[in-house]
């Protein structure tokens, strides 16, 4: 009698549950797509590599780690001025976080949310897990949530906020393009930058198509600049800034295309990007100003007193934020005053 015996790989349980991503079951626990070696601690497994964003999008001061997952002989094709185009099973992996500082010598580090862009067959979608208190896992919330807590700022001061994480329609608003959900940020302009890999530090779009995530990418890459960058020119800090934390929406697609102010990095036309441009419609998000941009003018602008504001039914980025980011207002508050041209 001979009896056959099957042994099964220890490693299938580090590899990432590909079954998952694609499933219209969602996985309760963010757990079940195996994308990580240690959760808690945020390592990923192999095939999951981390990246980030030159400029990257405010909310709230939160930290924030990415990873991206592309499946094994399948590369993401390179699209001129778009984000690459993945292909079926790939899943975009961001954790939101904040640090405080404990008796000047302990770091803590709270685990949020993570949200998740999971390729389908036909479409991407949108899924967000809130971890628990114990930071042992994070579970699906579609309808949203609000996380009371506190982080230390840069000035070392401990700061409260009222978090806020997105539901699935809240989602959309940001990444809808046309009649279709689509990530934001890997762009290739966004992603030419060095990072510290574990082995090594080296170029992002390098690393990527060493790793075969990408196909190609072009050699003359003219990514963004860092908007926290005091060296670079104030114009492409300002356009950085502004088309990584709104030219989503306003863009000739997204889901402010009706106000004509368009804050994507490829727009050109003045008139276009707010200059002495009127709102579409006056009240109370207008303040009573004329226009989106007076240049030389800034108290006179549409584009900063939204972003001063932090009343719900006034400010910009209207989902996303709760805390002004002061240095950002800092900084399109320069930028418009150093803009050629009469105030009116």
């Amino acid at each position: 009698m001979f009896f056959v015996v099957f042994f099964v790989s220890s490693d299938i349980h580090s590899r990432v549950n590909d079954e998952a991503i694609l499933t219209e079951d969602f996985p309760i626990k963010l757990s079940d797509y195996r994308f990580f070696e240690n959760l808690t601690q945020q390592q990923p497994n192999p095939d999951v590599l981390p990246y980030n964003l030159i400029t990257v999008l405010f909310s709230d001061y939160a930290d924030k780690d990415r990873f991206v997952y592309v499946p094994s002989a399948k590369k993401a094709k390179y699209v001129k001025d778009s984000v690459f185009n993945f292909p079926e099973g790939t899943a975009l992996i961001k954790t939101f976080s904040y640090t405080r500082k404990i008796h000047d010598s302990n770091i803590v580090k709270e685990l949020i949310e993570t949200r998740l862009l999971l390729r389908k067959i036909d479409r991407w979608e949108t899924l967000t897990y809130v971890w628990n208190e114990e930071q042992t896992d994070a579970y699906l919330k579609v309808g949203g949530s609000t996380v009371n807590t506190h982080f230390t700022d840069s000035t070392g001061q401990i700061r409260a906020v009222r978090y806020r994480v997105p539901n699935k329609n809240q989602c959309k608003e940001c990444h809808v393009s046309g009649d279709s959900i689509v990530p934001i940020g890997p762009k290739p302009r966004n992603l030419d930058k060095d990072f510290d890999y574990p082995e090594q530090t080296m170029n992002q779009l390098v690393k990527w198509s060493e790793m075969n995530i990408i196909d190609d990418y072009p050699q003359d890459v003219k990514a963004v600049v860092d908007f926290t960058d005091p060296s670079e020119n104030i114009e492409a800090r300002a356009r950085a800034y502004l088309a990584i934390n709104c030219g989503h929406c306003h863009s000739p697609l997204g889901s402010a295309s009706s106000t004509g102010l368009y804050l994507n990095y490829g727009e050109k036309r003045s008139k276009q990007l707010g200059v002495l441009k009127p709102p579409v419609a006056a009240g109370r998000g207008s303040g009573g100003l004329n226009y989106s941009i007076v240049p030389g003018d800034p108290d006179a602008s549409i584009l900063l007193f939204r972003m001063i504001s932090d009343d719900p039914a006034i400010m910009m980025p209207e989902s996303g934020r709760s805390i002004i980011h002061q240095e950002a207002v800092a900084l399109i508050h320069d930028w418009i005053e150093a803009m050629e041209g009469e105030a009116r």
